[in-house]
């Protein structure tokens, strides 16, 4: 997720890792887990350097509920943010995962508690979901620093979360698919099952399901995701690329989004329109040419 830009960040106890293209620190004795995050993050930026514009990487943090104040400006320990001038990731599983989850399976069948246990392990552990979502994050700086969509947090929000989830969504099939039932398990089983438990539920209203521990804005995302992942599989690249363009254009109203959307993939855009109660029919589907998923040359 992006974050309100906060003031600078201390460096005070923080180890320096080298030998990446970008600033690197962790949390004392979190070298190993902070030079793997640096190593998918590096990988992150070159695939997606093909297929938009990015900014300089900036500093990535690594580190553990000891220094999370030193360098974070969300809040919550281990929620994934970026900033222009910093990434920050959590060194330690962050507890608003377990609180999701256990939110999540009281209301999920058998058939998908079995899918989740066969993933993420008998306790259902989304740590190696949540591994993968620095690349989540540096897709938001293909769309940062634009300032024509204000406040519009009733589409902007949503929008760039969306826009971030089809980066992680193309990542991952292009680039680690042996990932894939990593990321989506847990999406897909939980939006296969009802979602009545929710206090915010509709998608301009997301911004609101921030308040609280976190699981709300967990299921939004869930949701995103699973629209991520169909526009990824129609089309491709071409969808990442229209909904940062996008972002950074003029500010739109909702009606227009949702016209943008259909124009990529109408399934989508009743998703969206009809949030959260998917059109019926299949969620997936073949893309219909074959290098739809492979990022094509920037223009210029």
């Amino acid at each position: 997720m992006t974050a309100q830009p906060g003031s600078s960040y201390d460096l005070r106890g923080l180890e320096s890792l080298d030998g990446f293209p970008f600033r690197v620190f962790a949390s004392p004795g979190g070298a190993p887990r902070g030079r793997a995050v640096a190593e998918r993050t590096a990988r992150t930026v070159a695939w997606l350097q093909e297929a938009v514009v990015l900014p300089a990487t900036p500093p990535l943090f690594v580190v553990g509920p000891e220094n999370w104040e030193q360098v974070a400006t969300f809040p919550v320990y281990g929620m994934p943010h970026v900033e222009l001038d910093r990434i920050v990731v959590g060194q330690r599983p962050a507890a608003f995962w377990t609180t999701a989850i256990e939110a999540i399976t009281p209301h999920v069948d058998s058939a998908g508690l079995d899918r989740l246990r066969q993933v993420y392990g008998n306790e259902i552990d989304l740590g190696s979901f949540a591994d993968l979502l620095v690349s989540h994050e540096l897709t938001h700086l293909a769309h940062m620093g634009s300032t024509s969509w204000g406040d519009n947090g009733r589409v902007s929000l949503w929008l760039s979360e969306l826009a971030a989830n089809l980066g992680l969504q193309g990542y991952v099939q292009e680039v680690e698919p042996d990932q894939a039932e990593r990321l989506e398990t847990a999406f897909e089983v939980t939006w296969a099952s009802p979602g009545g438990q929710w206090p915010v539920r509709t998608l301009p209203d997301m911004r609101d399901s921030l308040r609280g521990d976190g699981s709300n804005y967990v299921w939004f995302e869930f949701g995103l995701q699973v629209l991520a992942k169909r526009l990824w599989e129609t089309a491709g690249v071409a969808a990442l690329q229209t909904v940062v363009d996008t972002l950074r254009g003029p500010a739109l109203d909702f009606d227009q989004v949702v016209k943008l959307l259909d124009e990529l993939d109408p399934w989508v855009a009743g998703a969206v329109r009809e949030w959260p109660v998917f059109p019926n029919g299949p969620r997936s589907r073949a893309r219909p040419r074959s290098n739809a998923g492979h990022p094509q040359p920037m223009p210029g």
